[in-house]
This record gives C-alpha cells, structure tokens and sequence, in this order.
C-alpha cells in the first residue's frame, strides 16, 4: 500500500489545526486567570478546540496506511517512529529543566521521565509531565505501532473487520466516558488511547476508499457548476469546523463526533481535489506553512506556562489594559518559537537522526 509523494493542501489543514490547539491550552492556562469580557467571551466559545488532535490522528492513520512499506520489520517500524517523534519531546523536556532554574515553573522529574519512555497516555500511568501535548505523542507512537503490526499478522478481511470494530466501540468508551481532566484522560478506560485507536483507524478506511476510486474520481470531468457545489462544500465546512471550534460555541457539544464527521468529509473533499478551494491550495506555499505544524504544536505550552507563571504576573495590569495586544504578541511569540524549533531542532535533528540511524534499518 506504499505510495510517494506529499498531498500539499493537507499541509494547510495540519497548521490550521494546529493553531486551533492552542486556544485550548491559551484558554486554560491564561484567559481564564482574567476578568476580562475579550478573555471571558474566548474562555465560552472555545469548548472544543481540543477536538482538532483527532484530526491529527486521523490524518496519521491516512498517511501510515498510504506510505508505509509493511514489508519491513516491526522492530525496525517502531525504532524509526520513535526517532521520528520523540526527539521534541526530548527538547521540550530540556526547555522545561531549563526554566525550573531561573522561573517559578517546577520541572516534574519523574513525570517527564515516563514522558521519555513513551508511557504519557497508554493507560498505565496518571501522571502527565510539564509539556501537556506530550499525551498525543504517546498515544500516536502506541497506536501506530499497534495497527503496523496488526495489519502484518492478519488477513486483510479480518483486519478491516478488527478495526471496524476498534473504531466503533473506542468511540462509543470515548463519548460515553465522563469529564477531560487528566485523571480521567490518564486513566483507564484512557480517553487519549481510544482517541488514538479509533481516529487511526478512520484514516485506514479513509486510505481504502481513496484507493478504490481515487482513479475513477480523476477520470470524471466536471462543469464549472460542479465544480462550485464542491467548492461551497470544501468552504463550508472548512468554515464550519473553524468556527465552531474557535469563535462559537458548538450547539451539539456533547456530541463532538458531529465534528470529526466534518472533518472527515473535508478531508475526502481535499483528497479527490474537485474544488477550487483544495486545488488552490494543493501548492508549496501550503507545504512550508504546514512543515511547522508540529514544531508549533510541540512548543505552545511552554510559551503558555511563561506567559502564565511569568508574565501575567509582571504584567498584569498592563494586560487588562491591553488585552488584544496581549493576544496579538502572545501568537507571534508562540509561531516564531515554534518556527525557531523547527529550523533549530527538529529539522537538523531529523536529518541526522536519518542519516545515522533510520537509513539503515
């Protein structure tokens, strides 16, 4: 099922959610320190911002089932995730034991160490270290894993059947599940694993539909009138997911699966490229946005735990004087120390961890 080559406008999805992410952490670990109607009216309408990592692993399913040669060991699989994933965790990790020095921030020893080791969220543990993203890295590195190796041992009849039912009842355990606090999202049944589990699975399926018609689709030419209706469905539902998650409060939030559905069908709709909007965006400019996805997603926390511990507290009165600013310096900080760690860390790091080690297993 290996496939090469980069579908671009994915790219833009992945650093539009992931600037999504941030309002979730933004929200509780700084607006809500603040009586102030701005910061009030965010902390309201921004309940189901978090649901943006289940794109991610939505997307991670996709693509493990697209590219990955399944030919290769599993042991050779999980050493080339784990240096893959692993090496911002690490750094983020450095950042935090750095700051314990000279700030009030407090460096969880034994906590990052499970981090280190992978076990942040497979249900074996409560704690959860500085960084609070590093959840979805573990629970990304096991699910993955997971599903390499069951596809390798079964029948692909039996596999489609497992994961139907996986996707299903991690679901159903999600959404039935009470509260999202970490004493329930590190516990068992752990809400960060069955996330995992069932939203890689739904990039599996994604990748045997794409398969099965991805030719047919491209056969088919369409009229400019087609091509708007799927335009305004690729608009609509992109605006949809945006502002439901970051402007307005969703009417149905207790049944957030009404947007991972969403998202599924943009994503679809982003595959076949039949409208303006996906094919607009299926460039290089898309892909150089989306290369700091993961950089800025890793290190937002940090930039929220100084501008929490540090500088609301320095700046406190300046801040309610100035609360759109404060937003306005607050996101610049946050994309250009994600955009430093990419060029600084994570791109020199990966390339020699390429070189070194990953090509030759």
């Amino acid at each position: 099922m290996q496939q090469s080559g980069k579908i671009k406008n994915i790219e833009f999805l992945r650093i539009v959610f992931a600037i999504i992410v941030t309002f979730v952490h933004l929200k509780d670990f700084i607006l809500k320190t603040f009586d102030i109607p701005l910061y009030n009216n965010i902390v309201t309408n921004t309940c189901y911002a978090g649901i943006a990592v289940d794109f991610f692993f939505i997307i991670s399913g996709f693509f493990l089932f697209i590219k990955t040669d399944f030919s290769q060991k599993f042991i050779n699989f999980a050493v080339k995730k784990f240096l893959r994933l692993m090496p911002l965790v690490f750094y983020s990790c450095l950042v935090y034991l750095i700051l314990s020095f000279f700030t009030p921030i407090k460096f969880l020893k034994y906590d990052n160490a499970l981090a280190l080791l992978t076990l942040s969220n497979c249900g074996l543990t409560y704690n959860h270290c500085n960084n609070v993203c590093i959840w979805y890295i573990s629970a990304l590195f096991w699910g993955i894993n997971f599903y390499f190796y069951l596809y390798k041992i079964t029948d692909r009849k039996v596999f489609n059947f497992i994961t139907a039912c996986i996707i299903f009842f991690c679901y159903a355990f999600w959404l039935h599940s009470k509260g999202n606090h970490f004493i329930n999202v590190y516990s068992f049944v752990n809400r960060g694993m069955l996330k995992a589990f069932a939203n890689i699975g739904v990039g599996y399926f994604i990748v045997m539909l794409y398969k099965d018609y991805i030719d047919r689709i491209k056969a088919v030419s369409l009229n400019i009138w087609q091509k708007l209706l799927f335009t305004g469905l690729e608009v609509y539902l992109l605006c949809f997911l945006v502002f439901h998650m970051s402007i307005h409060k969703f009417s149905h939030y207790k049944n957030p699966l009404i947007l991972i559905v969403a998202f599924i069908g943009l994503f679809i709709l982003f595959l076949i490229k039949k409208g303006y909007l996906s094919r607009l965006l299926e460039n290089d400019f898309s892909v150089f946005l989306g290369r700091y996805s993961f950089a800025i997603f890793m290190t937002h926390v940090i930039i929220c735990d100084i501008w929490r511990n540090i500088l609301c507290k320095s700046c406190h009165d300046w801040i309610i004087a100035h609360p759109e600013l404060n937003l306005v310096i607050f996101y610049i900080t946050v994309i250009s120390f994600g955009v430093f760690t990419y060029h600084f860390v994570e791109k020199p790091v990966a390339k020699f961890l390429k070189s070194k080690y990953i090509q030759n297993l």
